[in-house]
């Protein structure tokens, strides 16, 4: 198979009898999509049928996906996975791993990751036994009946370059292709900089409305070919703009394309005050339609403003922001029933190089190193079986800690930090799957299998908050 071409089918083995061979013009998008026709024809696949999403008191939180499976049967006690070939693993996204809680409304796939080493797109080449489609993205996941699987372009991704690196053939394929409840159309974001060749370069004001008349343009084609194909997947339409304003101009147009899924993108690096001023222009709009559409917001989760989205009737959203503060803050990493962030304990393995070579730093013997690292280890466990006292641990933990050289005061606010999370024991009434199995071990930073399942146990926090109507008082910045 090359330059496109899909190469002929033996059709015999499928159908069990000879069948007319047809050769398909024109480009990749348009063979993939006549190729699942014909599979539809031979009963292997079964579609998704276009339904609306029902509007709630609270809105639809995604959670991004990062590739975010994770060893089900990984050896906590001696730090190493369950079979040393990933391939063999029983491995489980965190949405499975959590149950029987639920950690969000549906999972947002990024098609970016389809060229890269990552995720859904790549991982999930191969086909089933009795189709030769791709692994549906809701099976992939495991998502319930009352969860949604969302494919975005991944804008961020090609914010650099002049054109989208994804066409709006190649997203519509896709999101039909993999069996996606919502797709959004092809955007381009209008960044007052980018970096090209290593160097920070200002975009022009002509360029950045370039970007934006792009967007929209790729819009329209995108749900004329979704209709035009037939796709089974619900259209959301992306704008994008330079200010409040900007954006809510452009509500009438996309309405009039005929889209009922509409996608607020570009915010990310925004201010809260003008994230907020978008999202109540944009809602003002939408409101003098006769037909209001669903709206998304891309990429935000501000917890100051969730009581604003809910007044203005934002209908769901997606971050990874507690997700992934579970080892991107030093001191944020674990989200209490409390309300109370607490700080993970570092405990970096000293086999992993980068840490070996700050650990060398000391001074200190391999077999020394290698010593301290398991007796803080040890004395973490006991301290969570309630052996040892708290300041016997902690201790321990610090006399491993103070090899990795940190910068100054550091120590000193780790050292408070941690004496605060060992005095909470916060994961000892937390009902949450990853606390009952994990205990103190969800609470040592320490590879990604630790690290991801606190993050799901944050994200947990953060989706059980949206049905309190409670975000903000219990979900501190």
């Amino acid at each position: 198979m090359g330059r496109g071409y899909l190469e002929a089918i033996d059709l015999e083995v499928l159908g069990g009898r000879a069948q007319k061979i047809t050769f398909i013009e024109g480009s990749i998008g348009l063979k993939l999509r006549q190729l699942r026709r014909q599979l539809d024809t031979f009963g292997a696949v079964k579609g998704n049928p276009v339904h609306p999403i029902p509007r709630r008191e609270r809105p639809l939180y995604f959670l991004p996906d990062w590739d975010d499976f994770l060893d089900v049967d990984y050896d906590f006690a001696r730090d190493r996975p369950s079979t040393p070939n990933r391939k063999d693993r029983r491995e489980a996204h965190s949405i499975q791993l959590m149950r029987p809680h639920r950690i969000c409304d549906g999972v947002l796939v990024s098609l970016a990751q389809h060229s890269g080493t990552k995720g859904l797109l790549r991982r999930v080449a191969s086909a089933s036994s009795d189709s030769l489609t791709p692994r549906p993205v809701r099976e992939h996941f495991g998502l319930a009946g009352d969860q949604w699987a969302f494919g975005d372009c991944g804008a961020f991704s090609y914010s650099n370059e002049d054109e989208p690196t994804i066409t709006v053939e190649q997203a519509v394929a896709v999101y039909d292709l993999y069996g996606f409840d919502l797709g959004a159309s092809v955007d381009h974001i209008p960044l007052q900089e980018i970096r090209r060749n290593g160097k920070r370069e200002e975009l022009s004001e002509e360029e950045r409305r370039r970007r934006i008349e792009l967007t929209r343009e790729n819009a329209e084609a995108f749900l004329r070919l979704a209709r035009r194909q037939q796709a089974r997947f619900l259209p959301v339409g992306v704008l994008q703009g330079l200010d409040p304003e900007d954006y809510a101009n452009q509500v009438g147009d996309y309405a009039d394309m005929g889209y009922r899924y509409l996608a607020i993108g570009g915010l990310v690096p925004r201010p809260d005050a003008e994230v907020l001023k978008v999202v109540e222009s944009v809602t003002a709009q939408l409101r003098r339609l006769k037909v209001r559409p669903w709206l998304h917001l891309m990429g935000i989760f501000r917890p100051k403003l969730q009581a604003h989205f809910l007044r203005l009737g934002v209908d769901s959203f997606d971050s990874a922001t507690y997700f992934r503060k579970a080892w991107l803050r030093s001191d944020q990493n674990y989200l209490g029933l409390d309300g109370q962030w607490y700080a993970a304990i570092r405990i970096p393995p000293s086999h992993d190089a980068a840490t070996a070579k700050r650990l060398r730093q000391s001074g200190r013997t391999d077999a020394d190193i290698k010593e301290l690292e398991s007796n803080a280890l040890a004395a973490l466990r006991a301290y969570g079986q309630k052996t040892i006292s708290l300041d016997s641990c902690l201790a321990t933990i610090l006399l491993y800690d103070k090899l990795l050289g940190r910068a100054d005061g550091e120590d000193a606010h780790l050292k408070e930090q941690y004496r605060k999370t060992l005095q909470g024991r916060p994961w000892h009434n937390c009902p949450c799957s990853a606390c009952r199995e994990l205990g103190i071990e969800v609470l040592i930073f320490r590879g990604l299998n630790r690290n991801k399942r606190r993050g799901a146990h944050n994200t947990w926090r953060l989706f059980h908050s949206l049905d309190l109507h409670d975000v903000t008082r219990n979900h501190p910045q």
